[in-house]
C-alpha cells in the first residue's frame, strides 16, 4: 500500500474545507424542502379529508331533500285525492236524501226495496266523516238487479257494497215468475254538515 503524500493530504483538507460548507447547506437544504413538502402534502390531504367529509355531508343532505320534497308532493297529490273524495262524500244531513236515492235507483231498475234499516256510528271527533250503513232487501228480476247493482257502484256518491248475498224469495213476496232476492248493505261515510253562517 502506498502511504499518503503530504500534499495528496494537503489536497483532501482543501477540499473538505472548501465543501463542508457545501455539504452542509445542500443537507440543510434538502431536509428543509423534504419538512416543507411534508407539512404541504400533511396540509394537502387536511384539506383533502374535510373537503371530502363536507362534500359527503352536503350529497346526503341533497338526498334527504329530495326524499322530503317526494314525500311532500305525494302528501299534496293525497291531500288533493281526499279533497275530492271529500266532496263526494254526502253529509249527515243528506243521509236521508241518500236513502231516498238507492230507493229510486231500485225502483227505476224494476226493484223492489220493501224496507230499510240504517245505522250510524258515533262520532268520535265533530270534524271526523261518520260511518254510515244501510241495510235492506232487494227484489226483481236478475237483470233488474243486475243494474241496479251496477247503478250503486258506480253513483256518484262514495258507496261501498259492504255484503251482497242471494236468497230464495218466498211464494209470498213473489209478483212475478223468476225473482230473486238479494240482501244488500251499503256503507258509506257521511261528513259533517257545514255549520250556517251567523249560527
Amino acid at each position: 500500500m502506498k502511504s499518503i503524500r503530504p500534499y495528496q493530504l494537503s489536497l483532501i483538507r482543501s477540499m473538505l474545507v472548501t465543501l463542508t460548507p457545501l455539504v452542509l447547506v445542500m443537507g440543510l437544504s434538502v431536509s428543509m424542502a423534504v419538512g416543507v413538502y411534508w407539512s404541504l402534502v400533511d396540509h394537502a390531504r387536511t384539506r383533502l379529508a374535510s373537503a371530502e367529509a363536507v362534500y359527503q355531508s352536503a350529497r346526503q343532505l341533497k338526498v334527504r331533500m329530495e326524499e322530503t320534497r317526494r314525500i311532500q308532493e305525494r302528501a299534496k297529490s293525497v291531500q288533493a285525492e281526499l279533497e275530492i273524495i271529500w266532496g263526494t262524500l254526502p253529509t249527515q244531513k243528506e243521509f236521508a236524501t241518500l236513502a231516498l236515492t238507492v230507493s229510486e235507483l231500485g225502483r227505476a231498475d224494476g226493484v223492489t226495496i220493501p224496507g230499510m234499516r240504517y245505522s250510524l256510528k258515533p262520532e268520535k271527533e265533530p270534524a271526523v266523516a261518520v260511518e254510515a250503513t244501510l241495510a235492506f232487501q232487494a227484489i226483481g228480476a236478475y237483470p233488474g238487479i243486475y243494474r241496479f247493482i251496477h247503478h250503486l257502484e258506480h253513483h256518484s256518491t262514495y258507496m261501498v257494497i259492504d255484503e251482497l248475498n242471494v236468497q230464495r224469495v218466498e211464494q209470498s213476496l213473489k209478483s212475478a215468475p223468476h225473482q230473486v232476492l238479494f240482501n244488500v248493505t251499503l256503507k258509506t261515510f257521511l261528513r259533517p254538515a257545514l255549520p250556517l253562517a251567523g249560527a
